[in-house]
């Protein structure tokens, strides 16, 4: 009969000590605007030991596929695949209701102004322009538009820099440098969604 009621009580006390952990549920709105399926594993902290793997069906910027998920309030372990089957890893912060926007691949996502004068496009290489002059459009708070891909950088090589390229054509007259390049948004510690 001891032995009973001290795994009662062992149970019970167990039991109380779980609750005690605080497991706020958050809603992870993914709206899929990239033409290929996403899919992301979110691996969290030893704190609430939670594990989610979502899909996200095609969809494009006329007709999205939008899901919703609810999750676990933690910083998690992110796995992303995007852009048909590239993949990404970071960290993903759920600490409120986030919203992540995965744009068409292959396409820029910044603007630039010139006085009262907006361009879309033209965030080709980073270097180009200031960090005062970019803005990416990322939209409302909490809401983070996600990209991830590869392209191809060409050029006439500059030789004080020689070694960061990946390799060198001659062709016609000059010597070309290509250099393979991974675009990636968000960027910065303001966002939820890391590299």
């Amino acid at each position: 009969m001891k032995k009973l009621s001290m795994l009662i009580l062992l149970v019970i006390v167990a039991s109380l000590l779980v609750a005690a952990i605080p497991t706020k549920m958050m809603r992870l709105t993914i709206i899929n605007k990239s033409g290929y399926d996403v899919y992301m594993k979110l691996e969290g902290s030893p704190v609430t030991d939670a594990y989610y793997y979502l899909t996200v069906p095609a969809g494009d910027r006329d007709e999205p596929t939008i899901k919703v998920f609810t999750v676990m309030s933690d910083a998690y372990d992110r796995t992303t695949w995007q852009c048909d089957g590239l993949k990404s890893t970071g960290y993903l912060v759920v600490d409120g209701n986030i919203r992540l926007t995965f744009v068409p691949c292959g396409e820029f996502q910044c603007s630039w102004s010139a006085g009262e004068t907006s361009y879309l496009g033209g965030c080709f290489d980073d270097v180009l322009y200031q960090v005062t002059q970019s803005q990416y459009l990322q939209g409302e708070p909490r809401m983070e538009k996600v990209t991830y891909w590869k392209y191809l950088a060409y050029g006439i090589p500059s030789w004080a820099s020689a070694d960061g390229y990946d390799g060198y054509w001659n062709f016609g007259c000059y010597t070309w440098y290509w250099d393979l390049k991974t675009y990636k948004l968000p960027k910065g510690c303001s966002f939820r969604y890391q590299y």
